[in-house]
């Protein structure tokens, strides 16, 4: 027993280990698809907290059997390398014997995930799904924003220059209003101020010193001018308030095995009762048919047809309360015809609501076998995990992720690819869910046998394949081209060797496998994470678009988990120097952590600078290509896929100079056209010159307005010209750099991206958002070299000890460091903090904190 509690103890670090990871990396995901969504609509924080807490359900279901996978590979891995299972077996201990206690274990992980996925997954799932819905429908609390148009108000569009945020006054006021069968309105106020009513139902704006601008909706040239020294308007305020609520419908993912069960039996009693029904359908239509062949038959016969089919409709009408009112052979063929139409159009109906209930029951099966398909698999993969570990004679991270992730993604493309057919029906739910897991079963019987034999893993079979081909190698190896790889792939070994040295390379070199290893591991560990999580959004595309959708999302993972990969290989390249006690020989001979560390750190510096230029080159350009083959799933020919550049309006507000607003009410630039236009310039309290015209012209030549008048006001008065051409010497650009809005942030570089903020800003566009992700483009690579500062640091001040507390307490930091800069930066991006604050500021935090770290390192 003893031995027994000694195994299972050793597995506990890795399993939580390895779970800690991929729901680290599931929180990555989720916090980059939803957290900007969810900050910005100004929730509660324990609502945010409650989005991710029930989010994890389904990652839950997901991490267990690959962190069980994991543990035992390393576990056993490392017991084999380190010698304990011959130890173990020199005592007379068989190799069966030693998975007893972690099959045990398995095996409880297994019950429990059963009813976790029968009872408390539905549950969360479905909770998750009303919750978002909720979320949704929340909208944000508008505030008033300096030189930014507000359009949260209904019928109301907002401007203001200056705004005091302590005591509500404002400056510079401009309100456009459009109010249902009122004239629209423009008022200009020199200086105001702005509060809301007791119940926040509505804002109260108190203004000074303006004027207030109309035009009849009936006829355009009556037109109201009124200036006013003191005006009060009442807006509706938006609705801010979150309300939960409990949606009824469940999906086949929010329900558990007894409400899948019963929906398949009251699905098939339908089917049975259509089926009933299509019976008689049939039977009627061959009587109708019959009926129809005798009256198209021959004069003589055609009486006594006739008769005997008047005597058959009658019986049948009888029987159902009907009877036939009309005798006249025609109108008996356009009846019975009508009826045949009738019945055929039945059966169709028919079969096809037949057709719906079986996808119905085959998702339904589907999902109830999957309740125990998947918690079986954690016996499968400790059948896999044992054996493999111990004749691989290895343990630690970079065996157990390499083997984990290889027959984890086989076992989840076996999943996901029965799940798949069968919803689809083209296998048995049974097979679909279960298929899988038989493959890994007669995997796992295979390596058990090969175990028992004891036999260990090595690559011999190679030596025999090839080893006839050596001797061509070797005459090859002496052509200089041949070597030619070799010597490229040494030349940065040898550089580095002069300019750093012989140990720092050697730590460069550790930490640069480490990075490749855990790099790819985790690349695909979010891929898989990422598909599985939205399998839904694929069912339309093709296996190639698949491909191609992630061959596109590869640079910006690549990215995104980078950080992470770099601390922990950083972590685990100097932890492996004092395991193996090369650190503590290296302070013997006078390298301090400060030498051995410091060409590393700059090399982090230059990684970060890399990350930044060829990120913004690369993954700008691979996330458009990547969104437009996302909204195109499904569609094969290219016709299909390609799009106009087709921007349209209503309502459309721009700057061309502070003092110099346009609005649109209809604006399109394919087709052409440029309806119900307005030329506003304004002064502090009201406005000097207003053209409005019914539509506007734009070619080679530039802008023109048709048919409309041209007002100027001043202390005496109106004046109005009509006019029926006009030339516009303000407005320059072309229709299409008016309306084209900022591109998602993450298909823009750097430089796109600072050049579209000034157009947004004349467009009246708010901007922050914008911004905070300009400042994070250069934020996040540095990142990069802060966590490379800390996983050293961490390693050389631990040393030996300490191996499970050092990566807990670096994986916990750099979730943190990570979660921090996401959580800042979008407070930033919604106006919550400055931007260059939301940017950096978790940046510096934990540079400060790695810095001094790294100070009592190394000394």
């Amino acid at each position: 027993m003893l031995l027994y509690r000694y195994i299972v103890k050793e597995h506990v670090f890795p399993f939580l280990a390895s779970l800690s990871l991929i729901i680290f990396l599931f929180i990555m995901q989720q916090a980059i698809l939803m957290l900007d969504r969810i900050v910005s609509k100004s929730l509660d924080p324990l609502i945010v907290l409650e989005v991710f807490l029930i989010q994890l359900g389904w990652t839950l279901a997901l991490g267990i059997p690959m962190a069980i996978l994991s543990a035992t590979l390393m576990t056993f891995g490392r017991m084999s390398g380190d010698n304990e299972i011959t130890a173990i077996k020199a005592s007379g201990r068989s190799m069966a014997a030693l998975m007893v206690p972690v099959l045990a274990a398995a095996a409880v992980i297994t019950v429990a995930l059963c009813f976790f996925h029968d009872l408390i997954l539905p549950e969360a799932n479905h909770r998750s799904a009303n919750l978002l819905r909720d979320i949704s429908l929340k909208r944000p609390a508008a505030f008033i924003e300096p030189g930014v148009l507000i359009r949260d108000f209904q019928d109301y569009v907002l401007y203001v220059e200056d705004v005091n945020a302590f005591t509500g006054d404002l400056g510079g006021i401009r309100i456009f209003s459009n109010v249902p069968n009122d004239d629209p309105m423009v008022t200009i106020a020199e200086r105001g101020h702005i509060r809301m009513t007791g119940d926040g139902e509505y804002l109260v704006l108190s203004l000074s010193s303006g004027e207030t601008h109309s035009t009849s909706r009936d006829d355009d040239k009556d037109y109201l001018l009124v200036r006013f020294e003191e005006q009060t308007l009442f807006i509706k305020n938006i609705d801010t308030q979150f309300e939960r609520s409990e949606g009824g419908n469940r999906s086949d993912r929010e329900m558990n095995i007894a409400t899948l069960m019963s929906g398949v039996h009251g699905f098939r009693e339908s089917n049975a009762l259509m089926e009933e029904e299509r019976v008689w359908l049939l039977d009627s239509i061959a009587a109708v048919s019959a009926r129809l062949e005798s009256l198209a038959i021959s004069p003589p016969e055609a009486a006594e047809a006739e008769i005997e089919a008047a005597s058959e409709v009658q019986q049948q009408g009888q029987r159902r309360g009907r009877r036939d009112r009309n005798g006249s052979p025609e109108a008996s063929m356009r009846r019975l015809q009508n009826q045949l139409r009738q019945y055929e159009g039945r059966i169709t109906r028919i079969e096809e609501n037949t057709k719906n209930n079986n996808f119905l029951i085959a998702q339904y099966l589907v999902e109830v076998h999957k309740k125990f398909a998947i918690p079986i698999a954690c016996l499968i993969f400790v059948l896999i995990g044992a054996p493999l570990g111990i004749m691989a004679r290895r343990g630690g991270l970079a065996v157990g992720a390499s083997y984990s992730v290889f027959f984890f993604v086989m076992y989840w493309a076996f999943l996901i690819t029965g799940e798949n057919w069968g919803d689809k029906m083209i296998v048995s739910p049974a097979v679909g869910m279960w298929s899988g897991n038989v493959f890994l079963a007669i995997c796992g019987t295979v390596l058990m046998m090969l175990m028992l034999r004891e036999t260990s893993i090595n690559f011999g079979f190679l030596k025999n394949i090839f080893g006839k081909g050596v001797p061509l190698f070797k005459r090859m190896s002496d052509i200089w081209i041949f070597r030619l790889p070799g010597m490229l792939f040494s030349i940065p070994r040898v550089i580095l060797n002069r300019i750093c040295g012989r140990l720092p390379t050697y730590l460069i070199g550790s930490f640069w496998a480490y990075t490749i290893g855990l790099l790819a591991a985790l690349v695909v560990i979010f891929v898989t994470i990422d598909y599985v999580s939205n399998l839904r959004r694929f069912e339309q595309a093709t296996h190639f678009q698949v491909v191609l959708f992630y061959y596109y999302y590869l640079p910006w993972i690549a990215q995104t988990v980078l950080p992470i990969v770099l601390f922990l290989a950083s972590m685990f390249s100097m932890g492996r120097l004092a395991k193996l006690s090369e650190l503590t020989a290296m302070k013997a001979a006078g390298v301090n952590v400060r030498q051995l560390t410091m060409s590393l750190l700059l090399f982090g510096l230059l990684l970060s600078g890399g990350v930044f230029f060829g990120g913004e080159k690369v993954i700008p350009h691979a996330n458009e290509k990547r969104m437009l083959l996302r909204s195109n799933f499904g569609k094969q020919d290219e016709s299909e896929v390609a799009q106009t550049i087709r921007e349209y309006r209503r309502d459309f507000y721009y700057f061309a100079r502070p003092d110099i607003m346009y609005v649109f009410n209809e604006f399109c630039t394919e087709p052409q056209f440029f309806r119900g236009v307005r030329r506003y310039k304004f002064t502090a309290s009201g406005i000097t010159e207003l053209i409005d015209a019914s539509e506007a012209e734009f070619d080679s030549t530039g802008w023109r307005f048709v048919n409309g008048y041209t007002r100027s006001f001043s202390e005496e008065g109106m004046s109005a010209e009509n006019f029926s051409v006009l030339p516009d010497s303000v407005l320059t650009s072309v229709p299409l750099d008016l309306v084209k809005r900022v591109r998602s942030k993450e298909s823009m570089s750097y430089w796109e991206l600072a050049s579209h903020i000034e157009a947004a800003k004349r467009r009246g566009e708010k901007v922050d958002r914008f911004m905070a992700e300009l400042q994070f483009k250069i934020a996040f690579p540095f990142m990069n070299f802060i966590v490379i500062l800390f996983g050293l640091s961490l390693a050389a001040r631990t040393g030996r000890r300490g191996g499970a507390a050092l990566f807990g307490v670096g994986l916990m930091l750099s979730f943190l460091f990570w979660i921090l800069s996401r959580f800042l930066l979008v407070f930033a991006q919604n106006g919550l903090l400055p931007t260059l604050a939301g940017a950096w500021l978790a940046n510096i935090i934990f540079l400060v904190l790695g810095l001094a770290l790294y100070r009592k390192a190394a000394h």
